[in-house]
């Protein structure tokens, strides 16, 4: 126990004095009584309202001083937490066969899947309350695009910037994307918790299921929570080429051999990544999941205890001990 203004307890010297005072004119009073009038004073007479009206003093000098209790309380905080968002942007990523928000204002009249999971980005960034935030994107190669950071609106004007021009090579090599999205959160030792948030149609000619396990429990063991998001349709659709100004296709994309290429988003490789990790699969449809995601994430690190921290939580105990020195006051007031 603390007491945050002790100085109120010098009033104790003139509230003893007092007891003192109204104790010795008590016993020369009833000295006077027995010596004058021969009157036998009953045992404990008019002595309770006084001690009751000293105690009544007494605690609210002790609640002037202010005593205040602390305890040591494990809290979540959030800004212990890094987040690395990752992007696919190979060419099946241009294919138009995603889902949009009915009541989402979209950052281009195409329905792509690019668009799909630029705009989930940028609704991931509105849900953040001081965690840092890195951005990624992945095709056949990776790289970093945004360092981790708590500049939201920095995070917000390139993924807003990020259009079809960013995919050059085709190819989606998902191994890859999670080892960038890893090498950027354990470039930062300090953080008490890392989390992927990773974004593809889940397609990977490059990689076959072991290379997957591999990386998903190479994130596990590391701490890292992975969380992917599938974009686009499970049926079969082609990749649309459209002029610079994006109003008119003028062809499809083919592969090598002279044939279409065609696209479909592949759960089953996103969703064992998820699993193997402890993370979450969903997929992007009409709805926004992204509050739903951050507040998962945040039960999820407070549940394994990650990121909290031993904070002293005070408790006032001034307002308990001026009501018990008003009831106190009250019962010597009124006892005779």
């Amino acid at each position: 126990m603390v007491f945050l203004q002790p100085n109120w307890f010098l009033g104790l010297v003139p509230l003893l004095l007092y007891l003192g005072l109204a104790l010795r004119h008590r016993a020369a009073l009833k000295l006077r009584r027995q010596t004058v009038f021969f009157v036998t004073p009953q045992k404990g007479e008019k002595l309770q309202p006084l001690l009751l009206l000293f105690f009544a003093g007494f605690f609210l000098l002790v609640a002037l001083a202010e005593p205040v209790v602390y305890r040591l309380r494990p809290v979540f905080k959030r800004s212990g937490v890094d987040i690395a968002v990752g992007i696919d942007i190979s060419k099946s990523m241009l294919a138009e066969d995603a889902a949009f928000p009915i009541s989402s204002k979209e950052l281009s009249p195409l329905a792509n899947r690019l668009n799909r999971a630029r705009m989930m980005v940028l609704d991931l960034l509105d849900n953040l309350q001081g965690e840092r935030v890195g951005i990624f994107v992945f095709a056949a190669q990776s790289f970093e695009l945004v360092p981790l950071t708590s500049d939201y609106g920095y995070c917000r004007y390139l993924v807003e910037n990020l259009n079809d021009l960013a995919i050059s090579a085709p190819g989606s090599d998902l191994v890859a994307g999670l080892e960038c999205g890893l090498e950027m959160l354990d470039r930062n030792l300090k953080a008490a918790a890392g989390i992927i948030f990773f974004i593809s149609d889940g397609e990977d000619l490059d990689n076959d299921i072991n290379s997957l396990e591999k990386i998903a429990q190479k994130a596990r063991l590391n701490g890292r929570k992975i969380y992917t998001l599938g974009v686009g349709s499970r049926a079969a659709g082609l990749i649309p080429i459209r002029t610079p100004d994006g109003k008119q296709v003028v062809g499809y994309y083919k592969d090598e051999a002279g044939d279409f290429l065609t696209t479909s988003m592949e759960p089953e490789k996103l969703q064992m990544m998820a699993a193997i990790s402890n993370g979450e699969f969903r997929p992007l449809g009409r709805d926004k999941p992204a509050r739903k995601l951050v507040e998962k994430m945040i039960v999820d690190l407070n549940n394994s205890g990650l990121s909290t921290v031993n904070k002293n939580l005070s408790y006032a105990l001034s307002p308990w001990l001026l009501a018990v020195a008003f009831t106190v006051f009250l019962i010597g007031k009124f006892t005779r």
